[in-house]
Formats: C-alpha cells, structure tokens, sequence
C-alpha cells in the first residue's frame, strides 16, 4: 500500500467521516512502476494532483490504494480519477480514468487498470449509476473499502481496526485514528526529528538518530554554532559540536588570539589571548601564530625588544591563567584548554578555564558540555547521560523532568508518559482503559464526548449518540 493522499487533511490527524475517493490501481509488473501519478477533478477543475509515494523507489507491487479525502460540499457531484504510472519520474503506462460519484462521509472506491485503461465504480449508498468501463469489478483485486477504511494491495476488513505499528494508509483504518509515516501511529509526531516507522519501534513516534540529515533543522552554519542541519537523537536540531572551530586565529601585534571554538550549546568561546612578547604575532603565512625567530634590522620583535642574533630575547613564561598555546609556555610546564594550569587536569568535567577558575582545575558548570568528551549523550530514553556535566566533576544524567516514552494510545488505552527518575531509570506509568470512548492521539488523553463513531471504542463497540455520549 501506498501512503495516504489527503486534500485538505494531512496523515497524522484524527479521521472522522470521510467524503472521498480511494483510487485502487493496478499495473503490469513488468512495467517497473515506482510511483502513481494521482489526481482528481470536477468539471474541468483539479482538486488534488500529486505523486505518491513522494519520491521515486524500489518498483511497487500491484495492485495499490491510496485514499483522498474531499470537501463534504464535493458530496452526490461527479468527480474524475486519472492514475498514470511513473519510474524515475517518467511516465511508463498510459494515463488511466476512471468517475466517481461522491456519496456524503464514504469513502468511495474506484479501480483504474493501467493495462487495460479501463476503470470500474461500484453503485454508492444512493444507488447512484456506476464509472464508465468494467475491467476491474467493483472495488477491483483488493474488495471494497467502507466509509471508515481504505483499501490496499490484496484488500483489506473495513471493519477490522489495526493496532500500532501495522502498514496503513489512512486514520480510519487504525484503532489509534493514526496514520502516521504509513503505520498506525499511538500518537502524533509533532517533533522535526520524530517518526513512526522505525525499525523496532514501529506504532511509536521515536526520536530518529543523531546525524540523521533533515530539511526540518536547516544548517545554520558554523559560525553561529548553532543548528548543524541533522537530528540530535533526542528529537530535536543537533546544534554543531564541541570544539567545532567558529572564528579563525588572528594576530594583533604581539598578542594572538587562538580560533574560537563552539561549546556544543550553541555559542562560539573566544579563549583567552596569548602575549608572544618579546616577538610579535605573525599572520603573514595564512596561519597566525608567535614569531620564535626575528632578522636584524628586519621584523619579528615587539617594542623595545631588540633582535640580537636571530633572537628578541628569551620569552617570558607564563602565570597560572594565562593564555598559552604549548606547555613550554607555563611555568607550571601544563598548558590546558588554552590557558596555563596547576596540573594536567585531565579528569571528566574538569577544566583549567572555568570562569573565575582560570588556572585552578576545576568542576565544570552543572549543564556544561564536557570538555574532555567523556560524557557521551545515550538519549532521553535511556535516562542515562545526557552529554553535559553535573557540576561536581561527573556526567549528569537526564533529570527527573525528561519524557523517557512519549504517551500514546492502543486499542483504547492511553499508555501513559513515562518520565526519567533522575537516577537513570525510565520510571513505570500506568495505562488507562477509555471506554466507551477511545484514546485521543493528539493530546494522548481518553475522548471525554463524541461528535463521530470514530471517537468511540471498538471492545466493547460503542456508537456516538445524538447527545454527543459513546453508548
């Protein structure tokens, strides 16, 4: 099956009754269709014209459905259904069509053959006259589809609602009312780094990877430190690494400045400068850095340093805390983060440039990215390390205010939000039966009334009544 083709309603939001059309096609296997161009129209005005799936693929299999969901007014009118077969984007079979006539909350079936170029319509409700040509029967290879189901390839039980996580084409066909990334769906992906068809996690709207490219977090350069133009694995836009060099090195006189740096959250650090005195800074080569060598008479010493054989002079060594670039800088012989340091400061979350610490070893900033690199980020659904620092020289774990399993909804239950302890464990909620309404995937919360069948359970079945009450 094909993914849902919706005017006017996007996949991923509650159906309730549908006016529609579902287009079941069928095609020659030998033709190499990877795609349906698809569209409808009423009295020589389009209404939807689209490919589906979206972008070219492996050859699809015959037959395919794909439903598309009309404006109530369109209701008892006429409409024309044309289906054309793609590969790589080229047509490779004649243009199919096939009319329809809209009957008011049904999803009306159509069949267009590819092969034949002929296409069926079986009678609706009303009894109204069926589409021109025969070739596919009513409701074609797969069986028809009532007003709250689709059709896909091989057909499928209107009345049989699907638990998450099984292949679907619309909400209608779902218990959950969701048909999200062509599953069913326990809730809505509203996340730019979200889906609900990753492997294992099918039915569940789970964060994609980190370094998954994604159009949603457009790359915002390096520069600004920001967004990197791929996922964070936690559902949101990676924002460019510790360490990421944001602003080259420079010279001004005899002091250099070393390249600046981006700290992982989202902002470019300058580090402390460093004085090359008595030489001075040397940008000439295309990389800047301290003169160790000067010419008589010529450049290299910085005022009143005189070149005396190829030489300003010994460089003075640095204190504890000041910007150094090589250990033979210091005094203390430990040239760490860009500044000299007490020691070697190699532990996890420590650092020699704290604010207010330059030069002493100390407990990087509760929310500060380790420096050392140590504190790797295993995603909000473990509860274990979120990649920042604690504060008091350890990795910090997700705190207890991060969703660890997002609420969804399952056969009329609401399986709750499940939040971290802060201990490093994804901690237990319970679930919540909805009847005789069912689970609301928006909010992830039970129906409180009704206003379609759709919002009522299914074990035991309920109807909506005209009181707006499951019963």
């Amino acid at each position: 099956m094909i993914g849902l083709l919706a005017a006017g309603l996007a996949c991923g939001t509650k159906a309730p009754a549908i006016t529609g059309v579902t287009i079941t096609v069928t095609f020659p296997a030998s033709s190499g269709v990877d795609q349906l161009a698809l569209g409808v129209s009423q009295g020589g005005t389009t209404i939807a014209d689209m490919p589906r799936p979206k972008g070219a693929g492996a050859a699809l299999a015959s037959p395919q459905s794909v439903s598309i969901f009309l404006a109530d007014a369109l209701a008892d009118m006429d409409v024309t259904c044309t289906a054309t077969g793609l590969a790589g984007g080229v047509a490779v079979t004649a243009t199919g069509t096939a009319t329809a006539h809209l009957a008011l909350h049904q999803l009306v079936p159509v069949t267009i053959d590819l092969a034949a170029g002929d296409a069926a319509v079986p009678e609706d409700a009303g009894g109204d006259a069926p589409a021109t040509g025969g070739a596919g029967g009513s409701g074609g290879t797969g069986g028809s589809a009532g007003a709250g189901g689709d059709m896909g390839a091989g057909g499928s039980d209107a009345g049989a609602l699907k638990a998450n996580g099984v292949a679907c084409l619309s909400g209608g066909e779902c218990d959950s009312t969701q048909c999200v990334d062509g599953v069913c769906c326990g809730s809505v992906c509203n996340g730019k780094c979200e889906s609900c068809n990753q492997k294992g996690n099918e039915g569940t709207c789970t964060p994609l990877a980190a370094g998954t490219p994604t159009t949603e977090c457009v790359d915002q350069g390096t520069a600004t430190c920001g967004f990197d133009g791929t996922c964070d694995g936690n559902g949101a836009c990676r924002k460019y690494g510790a360490g990421t060099p944001c602003k080259v090195a420079s010279c001004d006189t005899s002091t250099y400045m070393p390249a600046s740096a981006c700290d992982g959250q989202g902002v470019c650090v300058a580090p402390n400068s460093v004085s090359c005195a008595p030489y001075l800074c040397d940008a000439s080569g295309g990389a800047p850095a301290c003169r160790t060598t000067c010419q008589v008479g010529g450049v290299g010493c910085a005022t009143p340093a005189v070149c005396t054989a190829g030489s300003c002079g010994a460089r003075v060594l640095k204190a504890n805390g000041d910007g150094c670039v090589a250990a033979g800088d210091c005094t203390s012989n430990h040239c760490v983060d860009g500044v000299c340091c007490e020691t070697a400061c190699a532990g996890t979350c420590m650092a020699c440039n704290v604010p207010g610490f330059a030069g002493l070893c100390h407990a990087v900033p509760a929310g500060k990215t380790d420096p050392r690199n140590v504190c790797k980020d295993a995603g909000a659904a473990s509860c274990k390390q979120n990649g920042l620092c604690n504060g008091a020289g350890a990795c910090a774990l997700y705190p207890a205010s991060t969703t660890c399993f997002a609420g969804a909804c399952s056969v009329g239950m609401v399986i709750a939000t499940r939040r971290c302890d802060g201990a490093g464990t994804c901690a237990a909620a319970p679930s919540v039966d909805c009847a005789p309404y069912r689970c609301n995937p928006a909010t992830t919360t039970c129906f409180a009334s009704c206003t379609t069948n759709a919002q009522c359970s299914t074990v035991p079945k309920r109807k909506c009544n005209g009181n707006n009450m499951c019963q």
